[in-house]
């Protein structure tokens, strides 16, 4: 099968002598690359094609490398699926049937509707990146101008501006896109609900409870809950954050700490949005301890000079969020085994649990708060948009109509459960 690999990429340069020998330099001019993504069929060759892809993206600037990562790991799922066929990338017939992106895109369907293998999203996502990488092949002369390989249309999305206005943008897409039909019902960010108040509390007295869980990830969780923080910034938290940390005057028990870009020390938000995450005083005393716990101090001298400045260490000394490991983070690793011990201690509704509910619950409850206290929409909109760094609008609006539909739900619920039991009274006594 196809392998995917994560390389040191060390440029070089070729240099010929006087004398005509050719030989490989160092190219001090660009920057090594640390988990640069490469594919190999099962023979072990390299997908040239694919690989010079993820090189030049990764080698641009312009594209993240978690992005070429994530748009390569699609991409083996896609050779994976031609050496199981037998499939050549460049087999585009005449029969339009038999051309391999329109049979690729009927087994992705297949698996996402028929065998329930792929959420929507993977669906679409994984089609999405192998059509960007088949544009990247015919504009470099990869595949021949007359292979057939879609046709482009004209979409129009619609979205919310920074004040909430509907616009829409048009742009190009092909019939080979799979759509992401949204599920009925209002969602939060990932599609993820949040759990109730007393759930959290009752996960936390779990956590906390020696042998359920490492201390790091009862704290991490806490951090969740508590701040609405994700996991790529809470895992990049350094001992400079919690020093830096800034009181809020007005709010007495609440603190800021600085995160986002154009701040010392740098931590990881998604988007690189800029930004400050609320904290509650007594979570920020119990880090700031933390921190010289000769626990912790035993990792951070496991860990590489890079490390050691984070709040949260592995017992080896590496990253709960490391994303371009091959095999996973270790707060995934974790969470898995959290959900089995919580499930089978009778926390039943951690079978489906998973760490970002933990800022979908924040967000609910900081909302709730806020239009319970009668502050207006708007007010309410920039606060939480503020707290939880989000990018766009439109995020958070989605939280706001949550919070307001939820009472509504309550209220036809109470009456449909009368109706029912009155319903259940009547034929009971029909049938005595």
């Amino acid at each position: 099968m196809a392998s995917f690999e994560l390389i040191e990429y060390v440029p070089h340069r070729c240099s010929v002598a006087d004398d005509g020998k050719v030989t490989w330099e160092r190219d001090t001019e660009c920057r090594p690359i640390k988990h640069l993504p490469q594919l190999f069929w099962a023979d072990g060759t390299p997908w040239l094609e694919a690989n010079l892809w993820a090189h030049e993206r990764a080698t641009s600037g312009k594209t993240d490398l978690k992005t070429v990562n994530s748009n390569m790991r699609h991409l083996h799922k896609y050779a994976e699926w031609l050496e199981v066929e037998g499939l050549d990338w460049r087999h585009f017939p005449m029969l339009e049937r038999d051309r391999v992106l329109i049979r690729w895109r009927k087994k992705l369907m297949e698996m996402r509707d028929k065998y329930g293998l792929l959420a929507p999203t993977t669906a679409t996502q994984r089609m999405n990146a192998t059509i960007h990488f088949y544009r990247y092949a015919r504009a470099n002369d990869f595949i021949g101008r007359d292979a057939q390989l879609w046709k482009d249309r004209q979409v129009v999305h619609r979205f919310h501006d920074a004040v909430g206005f509907e616009r829409t943008m048009l742009f190009s897409s092909t019939d080979l896109a799979i759509p992401n039909r949204a599920r009925h019902g209002l969602r939060l960010e990932n599609g993820l609900t949040p759990i109730t108040k007393a759930q959290m509390h009752e996960l936390l007295d779990f956590t906390q409870e020696e042998g359920n869980t490492s201390p790091e990830l009862h704290r991490i969780l806490q951090l969740g809950f508590f701040s609405g923080a994700r996991i790529e910034t809470i895992a990049d938290l350094k001992k400079g954050s919690l020093d830096n940390a800034v009181a809020d005057p007005a709010v007495p028990g609440v603190v800021y700490i600085a995160v986002g870009p154009g701040h010392q020390p740098h931590v990881a938000t998604k988007f690189d949005v800029q930004g400050r995450i609320l904290v509650p005083e007594w979570l920020l005393h119990d880090l700031s301890a933390y921190v010289s716990d000769p626990r912790r101090l035993a990792r951070e001298a496991l860990a590489p000079q890079k490390n050691k400045d984070l709040i949260f260490l592995t017992r080896f000394g590496g990253r709960y969020a490391e994303r371009e490991s091959a095999s996973g983070t270790a707060v995934g690793r974790a969470m898995v085994d959290l959900r089995r011990a919580a499930t089978s201690a009778g926390l039943t509704f951690m079978k489906h649990f998973h760490f970002h509910m933990t800022r979908s619950t924040f967000g609910t409850w900081l909302t709730a708060t806020l239009l319970e206290k009668g502050y207006n929409v708007k007010a309410v909109l920039t606060f939480v948009s503020d707290a939880m760094l989000h990018k766009d609008v439109e995020t958070t609006l989605r939280y706001i109509k949550f919070v307001e539909q939820t009472p509504i739900k309550i209220e036809v619920a109470n009456e449909f459960t009368e109706v029912f039991l009155g319903l259940s009274t009547r034929l009971g006594n029909d049938r005595a």
